[in-house]
């Protein structure tokens, strides 16, 4: 084969439209072909020159964009010219694009760098001859044996599992499992080659134990397939060596593997949900293999047979509760349930499927683990066993369901066991109002209600599906009626305190108490707060942030003493007023007279008294008096905090009122990068402008004063020029557009003048991207519209926007909604157009 025929070969492969038999095996074929014949040129083949493929090459797995990995192991003596040899073999893969990553070396010192480099050592585990003599080759594996994997295959077992431990460390955060690797995340490929690797030594090393039974090397065998093809796709696409699928990619690989049209939603989530499958099978089993690798070593370090790791009770598995037990003890003592044993659990799932009633006597038994400490960990091995799918089979479908967006970071199945975890983890000191909370985290309603408050996941409402099932799985259990109703209405409910804290505001009594009203009760509220919390950290970031943490406290105080009173107030707003400036004057700062403190008093306006707590209104006292200290300093004065846990940054703006304020602050923050997650914002009566925002942290902390400044620069030219102001810079990349187009309801935009005595409320659900919301305040700024009061948080990967607006110091006339309504719809749309 000459070098055209393999360029033509590779850019054949390449291109996304390519035969399906262009396959990575196909591929290495066609390089073996032309190694071959560039070597015949060279070399004898009967001689003692080695031509080898190493790593995803020597396991004939040649992705589009992989580098062709070959050693050439030259003899001892006798030894052709190393340079005119990589003249023939590499200098033309080179020339025509290929990346190579080569090695001349003789044996001996090959060995003795695989000696010292583990990593060397697993690449020669993958040697492929591709020119030389057989005999030689053979010699060479057994050299290999002999002198490196027999002596060091303990430290090579404990090697590869530190590696992979690591490596699983490292590919475990929140934007590694939106958008996953392929070859290094968990359950990719590493992980296969991991358990290969595990194998080969094993079988190097003269064991017959198998490391994995007939059912699993095929399960295992699928799962890489798939991940393959998925891998393929992904080179296409990206047209480079790309193995992350980010979330703008996901879409047109469905497509391209078979799922349905890179416009339908549901065709990628298939394909996601296909995806996680697969992963996680191949981590399982990984894991699997490295298990009963370190059972060997074990056993070879001691000279004696080492016993299977985890808990083996496999004598007691034909009952149910016995079973049920063994998840106990693995929860309570954290040893893992065998793998001896899991597999005699799953011999006896076919026999459990034909009993219907099987499960009512052991409910009592799943509840004590269900409402444990150790609830997480007992679920992740039923998750894991199977055996969560058999006791409620309405999980299996939706053990695997991933949804195509930037906000669940795991599947439904793994995001309901970690719900039940973080009820497990709340205690009374836990930050989110622990000491009123803490006693209702083990309650068996709530418990339930968080395993299976997605099960409705999948088309329709799946909380109104999710109650609906709930109701039939409780029932079908044997609880009683008051229980499955309580249990269905959280399940119902479950998204009630987020939306009502994040969409209306606190401030109108009447959105309180109806939320009071559809409640009914503190107990219902604190569980609902429970669920919403543990609910919230388990989906990701952008469902758990300051904004939303802050809001969802104040709704609750609020709504309990609804409950507990029959009113918002003690007595009278007078009276409460009365008694928040008297807290403050006790907490009233040294340095300020009585005279000063009460100026500032005077001026707050009741909705921002009820809504801030006293240690900021303090702590906004002292910079609002800086900045009219200091005239000098310019138009406002800007500070910031960090914080951590959360990713954010908690900037204060302090300025006097003047119109497009606040979309020259969005338009700051938009042009360096930072996205606001959240926002307060304030007049006071005497024109002093207090605005809050929580924003995304810059893309590196160690120089966030630098980009605070840069925002604070920008800040200053936009007060001082006008027609900066449209330059706001909203890029969205061609792929981005097309995932948002798969959003059914990409914008909505409504205007409700009923909502609020004062305002008309502006509600806008739209794709959260950098620049949205400077560029609506910016339209509504040359409408002439006021914006008095913002709610600006995230719900799944979309921006919800609460604004409350006024024109002329009135409401917008009902005349007048529907074209602005439409007019900003229009605006919105085309930013993603």
């Amino acid at each position: 084969m000459s070098i055209e025929t393999l360029r033509l070969a590779r850019d054949l492969y390449r291109n996304v439209n390519a035969d399906p038999g262009h396959s990575p095996a196909w591929f290495s074929a066609c390089m073996d072909d032309w190694v071959r014949t560039a070597c015949q040129s060279r070399l004898d083949s009967g001689g003692g020159t080695l031509v080898l493929a190493l790593g995803g090459y020597g396991r004939s797995r040649l992705f589009p964009y992989s580098d062709i990995d070959l050693l050439v192991c030259l003899p001892e003596s006798g030894a052709p010219d190393p340079e005119l040899l990589a003249q023939d073999l590499f200098l033309p893969l080179w020339d025509s694009g290929f990346d190579v990553g080569h090695g001349i070396r003789t044996v001996s010192e090959t060995i003795d760098l695989a000696a010292a480099d583990f990593e060397v050592l697993c690449s020669l585990l993958d040697a492929r001859l591709l020119y030389g003599s057989a005999d030689l080759f053979s010699d060479f594996q057994t050299a290999v044996a002999r002198d490196l994997v027999i002596p060091l295959r303990a430290e090579l077992f404990s090697w590869l599992a530190g590696r992979h431990e690591a490596r699983h460390e490292r590919f475990g955060d929140t934007a590694h499992l939106l958008s996953p690797s392929l070859k290094e995340g968990r359950g990719g490929q590493r992980d296969h080659q991991t358990t290969q690797w595990l194998e080969t030594l094993c079988r190097m090393g003269g064991d017959s134990w198998p490391l994995l039974s007939a059912s699993e090397r095929e399960a295992l065998s699928r799962s890489a397939d798939f991940i393959s093809m998925a891998r393929v796709a992904l080179h296409r696409v990206s047209k480079r060596k790309n193995d992350v699928l980010h979330l703008e990619l996901q879409p047109e690989i469905a497509q391209l593997i078979g799922y349905g049209p890179a416009t339908d939603r549901d065709s990628v989530e298939r394909f996601l949900s296909g995806l996680h499958k697969a992963m996680a099978e191949t981590r399982l089993l990984c894991r699997l293999c490295l298990d009963k690798a370190r059972v060997l070593a074990g056993g070879a370090a001691s000279g004696k047979p080492s016993a299977p790791a985890g808990l083996d009770f496999s004598i007691l598995v034909a009952d149910p509760a016995n079973v049920l037990e063994l998840f106990r003890h693995s929860a309570q003592t954290g040893i893992p349930i065998g793998w001896h044993t899991r597999r005699i659990i799953q011999d006896r799932f076919p026999a459990l499927s034909l009993d219907l009633n099987w499960q009512k006597p052991i409910v009592s038994r799943f509840e004590e683990i269900l409402c444990s400490a150790h609830a997480g960990h007992a679920l992740d091995q039923m998750l894991e066993v199977g055996f969560l799918n058999l006791f409620v089979p309405e999980f299996s479908a939706i053990e695997h369901l991933v949804q195509f967006d930037a906000y669940h970071k795991l599947p439904a199945g793994p995001h309901l066991v970690e719900t039940v975890r973080n009820l497990a983890a709340f205690d009374q000191d836990h930050e989110f109002m622990g000491d009123f909370l803490h006693s209702l985290r083990s309650d068996p309603c709530l418990r339930w209600a968080a395993l299976l408050h997605d099960i409705g996941k999948g088309n329709g409402d799946h909380a109104v599906k999710g109650a609906r099932l709930s109701r039939l799985i409780l029932e079908r259990l044997g609880y009683g009626d008051n229980f499955v109703q309580e249990c269905a209405f959280l399940i119902e409910h479950h998204l009630l305190l987020v939306h009502t804290a994040t969409r209306h505001d606190l401030g109108e009594e009447s959105v309180v108490m109806e939320l009071a009203q559809t409640l009914g009760s503190v107990r219902r509220l604190d569980l609902l707060t429970l669920l919403t919390w543990a609910d919230s950290m388990a989906t990701g970031p952008k469902a758990w942030n300051p904004w939303i943490e802050n809001l969802l406290r104040e709704t609750y105080f609020k709504t309990r003493k609804v409950l507990e009173y029959g009113l918002m107030s003690d007595e009278t707003l007078v009276h409460r007023l009365s008694t928040l400036r008297d807290a403050l004057r006790s907490s009233r700062p040294a340095h300020f007279s009585i005279r000063d403190f009460e100026r500032f008093l005077s001026v707050m306006p009741a909705r921002y008294l009820m809504q801030t707590a006293p240690k900021r209104i303090i702590e906004h006292i002292e910079q609002v008096h800086a900045f009219r200290e200091c005239p000098d300093c310019g138009p406002f004065h800007l500070s910031w905090e960090h914080r951590p846990h959360s990713r954010s940054l908690r900037v204060t703006l302090v300025s006097t009122d003047r119109p497009g304020l606040f979309a020259r602050v969005c338009a700051a923050l938009v042009r360096h990068g930072m996205s606001v997650l959240g926002a307060e914002l304030c007049v006071w009566d005497d024109k002093t402008v207090v605005d809050v925002f929580w924003v995304t942290e810059p893309l590196d902390m160690l120089y966030a004063d630098q980009t605070v400044e840069a925002v604070q620069s920008s800040l200053f030219g936009l007060l001082a020029d006008e027609n900066r102001l449209d330059q706001l810079p909203v890029q969205i990349t061609t792929r981005l557009r097309k995932v948002f187009a798969l959003d059914r309801d990409l914008v909505s935009v409504r205007l409700d003048n009923g909502v609020s005595d004062f305002y008309t409320v502006l509600s806008i659900e739209a794709p959260d991207v950098p620049g949205l919301l400077a560029t609506v305040s910016l339209c509504l700024y040359r409408l002439g519209v006021d914006l008095v009061f913002a709610k600006i948080a995230t719900q799944k990967d979309k921006a919800m926007d609460i604004l409350h607006i006024r024109e002329g110091g009135e409401k917008i006339p009902d005349s007048e909604c529907e074209s602005l309504e439409r007019s900003l719809c229009l605006l919105i749309r085309s930013l993603y157009a």
